[in-house]
């Protein structure tokens, strides 16, 4: 007799599990973050290189959200997944300018919106002001621009950059359970990071938001990848 079609877990128990196995390397994250921007006001030798780097990305613009986040975003998650033998065997060379593609336009748009905010918000460091800018980025961007089309990104990334592999793999599934998943991952990383992110001067918030996205990366490119059959089955 043949087995009994096994029914995929509901969306409440997928984000319980992505909670119960996201929840140590978001709190370490956020660690790492809060260790960053402390640096910054309490440790004045370390103010000045972030003043330096400050500087830096201000001469040299949208090329430094650019050429950052292709390392942060593509070139290193990618260099540690090899290191680590999770990365994909085929086509490696095609899948890392996909990547580096994708994430050099996706940083410009990035900081290009914390520039949106700045002008929207002003440049404060008040609760007030941080909590605006918070919620625009998690609650309004983050559901409706850039977690989908990030998710998006990743599986035409997967699929060799074809658009009509993709297109059917954007199913209910996909909208029901894949994008609500990874925007609740998102929520645990980014709504505390971007706290601290905003907390800082204009020049210095897309330096860490690169920092920090750099290490996201790792967490989501593996939840997100598609399970094994074998793996389905022992999930259940």
């Amino acid at each position: 007799m043949p087995d009994a079609p096994v029914s995929p877990p509901s969306i409440l128990a997928t984000i319980a599990r992505v909670f119960r196995q996201n929840r140590v390397p978001c709190l370490v994250l956020n660690a790492f973050a809060v260790a960053l921007v402390v640096s910054y006001y309490q440790v004045p030798a370390l103010a000045g290189f972030w003043e330096s780097l400050g500087a830096f990305k201000t001469h040299w613009s949208f090329a430094f959200s650019c050429v950052s986040t292709m390392f942060a975003a593509a070139i290193m998650p990618t260099g540690i997944q090899r290191l680590m033998g999770t990365l994909p065997q085929a086509d490696g060379g095609k899948r890392l300018l996909l990547l580096m593609l994708f994430w050099g336009y996706r940083g410009m748009e990035i900081d290009l919106f914390y520039r949106f905010q700045t002008w929207l918000f002003g440049d404060a460091h008040d609760a007030t002001t941080l909590v605006k800018k918070v919620l625009v980025d998690q609650f309004i961007m983050s559901p409706l621009w850039f977690v989908p089309t990030y998710v998006i990104a990743l599986r035409w990334v997967d699929l060799g950059g074809s658009w009509a592999r993709t297109r059917p793999t954007l199913n209910r599934e996909f909208w029901t359970r894949t994008c609500p998943t990874v925007l609740i991952t998102n929520w645990l990383v980014w709504i505390p990071a971007l706290a601290l992110v905003y907390s800082l001067p204009a020049a210095l918030q897309f330096p860490l938001f690169s920092v920090v996205m750099c290490f996201f990366i790792l967490v989501v490119t593996v939840m997100t990848r598609k399970p094994s059959e074998a793996e389905t089955k022992a999930a259940v």
